[in-house]
């Protein structure tokens, strides 16, 4: 290129080309000094770089031969393209994970009265929770201290002697069939289960749940023939085949009315309808029934005192044997149609909606804390939980 081809105000300084080119040996060194000339001299014909062009002094530029344009004033749309490629929202729904380690449980009190100290759970209108017409598998983890839920135990058997423990799960219908629940006697888990006309039974556990430490509780029925198990911590502790039938329950069922004094209800609001029929309770006996019709100093039906964490409820039958208890929160799969983590927080009273995470179709079934209780209003979010001791 002769200085008459460059642009104005360009310097092509010939003198150092040509020094460069009589410094250079013979052969493959003459051709690299020849390509450097080119590539120079291709610089040198667009002028000097502006102050908003162009690498830094000292960059080295590659040369890019099948570009139309110079890199420094290509349109936003090829600089776009060019650039590093960055993460975008993927358009297809994905699981919401699982937190890796629980923040808090909830803690109940066992007040047993005016419908306070539970959390409830809607199953009506149906969904995803209302678990009892296919297979299924309830689990969660448990605390109690020693000391406390100091009901008796019961005679496991074809009876519905589990409303006598220390209700934990209540998924009761007052006088009525198709139900199922899970309470300590003794300190010791026991679940019960009613046919439509098929039946009751009661399986019982043996270890005594009262010691200050987290258990892992699941309890599991086969639809074809009402088979039960109950395992605690991983272990096989009770089995036996159950009431047969669907114990989901009732779309659309209206409440049981049992007659006074039942269900009367906080304030007697309930005017004798029991309005928790189509309720998952956890942490009390869903129908106060102590209050109306018992005695609150020697409950026969009486609540649960401790903590309750990730409550998880699944289609499917999840252990064929026994199993090593999940070492943090359960994750979501296709089989969970409901899960409860607990984790809303903050440490304190728990007056709120507590999330449903399973994302099972139908769902959420989100829960509501009923918070109350003559000394201790329950229930509360604790920092207690059993992946990490941070509680009493």
């Amino acid at each position: 290129m002769s200085s008459a081809d460059a642009p104005a105000g360009a310097n092509p300084k010939p003198e150092w080309r040509h020094t460069l080119i009589l410094s250079a040996k013979s052969g493959g060194q003459q051709f690299l000094a020849l390509l450097f000339l080119i590539v120079l001299s291709a610089c040198q014909s667009r002028g000097p770089a502006s102050p908003t062009e162009g690498p830094a002094v000292g960059a080295i530029t590659p040369a890019a031969p099948l570009a139309t344009k110079p890199l420094a004033v290509a349109t936003a749309t090829e600089a776009a393209a060019l650039a590093l490629p960055t993460a975008a929202p993927s358009s297809t729904p994905r699981p919401t994970p699982a937190p890796s380690a629980s923040g808090y449980s909830l803690r109940f009190y066992g007040t047993g009265r005016q419908d306070a100290d539970r959390l409830k759970i809607r199953l009506d209108p149906p969904v995803p929770a209302d678990i009892g017409a296919a297979d299924f598998t309830l689990e969660f983890w448990l605390k109690a201290e020693a000391g406390s839920n100091r009901a008796g135990p019961v005679t496991c058997g074809a009876n519905t002697a589990w409303i006598n423990g220390n209700v934990v799960v209540d998924r009761d219908r007052f006088n009525q069939d198709r139900k199922f629940g899970l309470s300590l006697a003794e300190g010791r888990a026991v679940f019960g289960v009613s046919g439509q006309g098929t039946g009751d039974l009661t399986v019982c556990g043996r270890t005594d749940l009262r010691d200050g430490r987290w258990h892992h509780v699941a309890v599991q029925r086969r639809r074809a023939d009402g088979y039960l198990w109950l395992f605690v911590d991983g272990r096989l502790e009770a089995e036996a085949d159950g009431p047969d039938g669907d114990i989901s329950y009732p779309d659309g069922a209206p409440p049981g009315r049992p007659g006074e004094p039942w269900c009367r209800g906080p304030g007697n609001a309930w005017g004798g309808a029991c309005r928790n029929d189509p309720f998952l309770v956890i942490g009390a006996e869903k129908h106060d029934a102590d209050q109306d019709g018992g005695t609150l100093a020697a409950p026969l039906y009486p609540a649960f005192t401790g903590w309750v964490d990730e409550l998880r409820l699944s289609g499917v039958l999840r252990y064929t044997a026994d199993f090593e208890p999940p070492a943090g929160p359960f994750e979501t799969d296709v089989d969970t149609l409901a899960l409860y983590h607990f984790d809303e927080g903050p440490e304190g009273t728990c007056t709120l909606t507590v999330a449903d995470s399973a994302g099972a179709p139908g769902g959420p079934a989100d829960g509501e804390c009923r918070n109350g209780g003559p000394e201790m209003p329950g229930p509360e979010f604790s920092p207690d939980n059993p992946f990490s001791s941070k509680g009493p």
